[in-house]
């Protein structure tokens, strides 16, 4: 069966879209999935976390150089794998953007919960919508990151998101130590152990609601 092509997207830097991208990457390498992650970010974060340790989960590829032909060259890999999670460049209007939306089943947008970051997200919005012309299968979910539960300004933004335009997923990420330890040691999330428990519960739970609408896709 043909890998699941997951798109990790937002127009603003410091988003979270590597430790977004490597956390779900992880936790579905450490259920048995075989994941390639495609870095298409010219700084390569996803690949500088891998390197970091010897035991991640998951395939980690530099494909920046493929530009507007990632879409292309994706497709051919997609017998090897289960699931291609793309970690993008902060770039809404940058080829390697636009080619990473015409392949995916599925486009992550992480938002930290302040006005500021979730007004420069909107480009994104924009850009998935012209994704659409081409791939209208295209299913795009906002993913709340860095959370702080119970403060008067994370009620606020999440009120806002509804007028967004693209739907919120349910599972959300905490601001959390266990995921700065994870990018530090090159290792996914469960490798952490008990240490981690919340955060592993946390991208179980992304895992589950991302597994649940690729299926049957």
């Amino acid at each position: 069966m043909a890998a699941k092509i997951i798109a990790v997207v937002n127009q603003k830097g410091g988003a979270g879209k590597t430790t977004l991208t490597m956390l779900l990457a992880g936790g579905l390498g450490d259920k048995g999935k075989r994941v390639l992650v495609a870095d298409a970010d010219p700084q390569n974060t996803a690949l500088h976390w891998a390197g970091m340790g010897n035991g991640f989960p998951a395939e980690v590829e530099d494909v920046s150089g493929e530009e507007g032909k990632l879409h292309k060259a994706l497709r051919k890999r997609q017998e090897e794998f289960d699931y291609i999670v793309i970690d993008s460049p902060p770039a809404a209007a940058a080829p390697v953007t636009a080619s990473a939306l015409k392949a995916a089943h599925l486009a992550l947008v992480p938002v930290i919960p302040s006005p500021l970051d979730l007004w420069a997200s909107v480009r994104i919005r924009e850009a998935i919508a012209l994704a659409r012309h081409k791939n209208p299968e295209l299913v795009a979910r906002l993913v709340v990151n860095q959370m702080q539960p119970n403060t008067v300004l994370a009620r606020e933004v999440l009120g806002m998101l509804p007028e967004f335009g693209i739907p919120l997923l349910a599972a959300s990420l905490k601001s959390r130590t266990a995921y700065r330890q994870c990018a530090a040691l090159g290792a996914s999330i469960h490798a952490l152990g008990s240490r981690a428990a919340l955060a592993v519960l946390e991208v179980d739970a992304l895992r589950r609601e991302v597994e649940r609408l690729l299926r049957g896709r």
